[in-house]
């Protein structure tokens, strides 16, 4: 029953957010249907979230309280209104689930072959970057062989899916970037992420073809399954062309219901609906609760760099070059193996950077490969632990598997930060 309630209470914040976007509305009474949903889901929460949760908000707290001991005020805004936008956004998104029935049919023969290869590289990558965490569901119970998967399935679907977070704008990462890294611009970091997506899927293919390619059965890439992503795209762009001040984010929050709405299957339709509040909504628990609390946690930071200067920190560096961008994205790496999100890592590295005043869209795209790189090789990522859960996969394997792509994924990253100084200065 308090499953239901959040999922009603995260339905009226959508609804709420919409009207504070575009029609002027207070911010307010979105806010507080969040924070009522995070504390009726809290207590559901799976142990390990729980526990991550817990560190989160003990160390939010603990900040906020020596910050106010040494005269630190932080507003209700800075504290209960960060992310608040990202919550929408998953909630936004996830009603794309209503649209994907025709994504896992089973009546066509897996493609086998390069063939197989590079249409479930393509799939995984193209779906997962608007229908997000969902496709891994899609593809693996396509590919899945009693309940299984088989290595080379799952390095394409833990790496591939993560990798639409360098580029696509329908993925949450996105949302990340624009707000812990203030006037980027989309359209400078979107060449360099769909370079690093290359990069990944190559450094896979290798991978794939030294492996064996004559027996792999991968996902049927058809038109049809290309309707969802393309229809989404084409709206928020026509969206942003008739509304130039409406952010991105915005729009894929507000279009991604309808369009789901309107290409969902007609047969049970009232109960699919009902589903998607009741049971899909409130399935976001984990991200809402953790979202929330790494906006308390960047308030907790804030307030503490106004008491301790970071500087005897970051005497080190006196800019944020190509260099610092990387070893920002190896630290996201290696905090990753440890099970910690990346949106802690972000929100905790970020008021210590912006004191070496980056380049806005350098930072955003140094935040995007570091969230698509760590959530991709760490088997303790969200996405991961979907695949562990799901198609019995252990997690020593999955970490040996992934760890030599991490490797060869930093000089990548290295390059194409340089590559960016180059081009754009900063």
């Amino acid at each position: 029953m308090s499953r239901a309630i959040a999922g009603v209470l995260i339905l009226l914040l959508w609804l709420a957010q919409m009207a504070h976007l575009y029609l002027g509305l207070t911010v307010w009474p979105g806010a507080l249907l969040a924070w009522l949903a995070a504390l009726i889901l809290w207590p559901g929460l799976d142990a390990a979230a729980r526990q991550q949760c817990g560190w989160l908000y003990g160390a939010a707290l603990v900040m906020l309280v020596v910050a106010w001991f040494h005269g630190i005020r932080p507003t209700a805004a800075q504290l209960f209104l960060p992310n608040l936008d990202m919550v929408t956004l998953f909630a936004g998104i996830s009603c794309l689930n209503l649209a994907t029935g025709d994504l896992s049919r089973r009546e066509d023969a897996p493609w086998g072959g390069w063939k197989g290869v590079l249409s479930t590289l393509a799939g995984v990558n193209l779906l997962g970057g608007v229908i997000n965490m969902s496709v891994l569901l899609v593809v693996g119970d396509r590919l899945a062989k009693h309940g299984r998967l088989e290595r080379r399935q799952v390095i394409m679907l833990s790496r591939i899916y993560c990798a639409a977070a360098f580029w696509s704008p329908f993925f949450v990462a996105t949302a990340v970037a624009f707000s812990y890294a203030p006037g980027m611009v989309f359209a400078r970091t979107w060449p360099f992420g769909l370079l690093a997506t290359l990069a990944a899927m190559l450094i896979t293919l290798f991978e794939v073809w030294r492996l064996g390619v004559k027996d792999f059965e991968g996902y049927p890439l058809r038109l049809s399954t290309l309707l969802l992503p393309g229809l989404l795209a084409l709206t928020v762009l026509a969206g942003h062309a008739l509304a130039p001040s409406a952010s991105i984010i915005g729009l894929i929050t507000l279009l991604a219901p309808p369009i789901a709405l309107l290409l969902m299957p007609a047969a049970n339709r009232a109960q699919a609906l009902r589903r998607q509040v009741t049971h899909r909504f409130a399935a976001m628990g984990s991200q809402i609760v953790l979202f929330l609390g790494a906006g308390l946690l960047a308030a907790g930071i804030n307030g503490l760099t106004q008491i301790w200067s970071p500087a005897p920190l970051l005497a080190c560096f006196d800019h944020f070059g190509a260099f610092e961008a990387t070893l920002t994205v190896a630290i996201i790496l290696v905090i990753s193996y440890l099970g910690v999100h990346p949106i802690i890592t972000i929100s905790s590295l970020a008021p210590l950077v912006w004191h070496l005043h980056p380049e806005p869209s350098l930072l955003g795209l140094t935040w995007l490969i570091g969230w698509g790189l760590s959530t991709g090789a760490s088997p303790l990522s969200g996405a991961n632990l979907a695949l562990l859960a799901c198609y019995r996969v252990r997690a020593r394997d999955l970490f040996s598997w992934n760890l030599l792509y991490a490797v060869l994924m930093m000089p990548v990253c290295a390059g194409l930060f340089w590559l960016y100084r180059s081009y754009f200065g900063g």
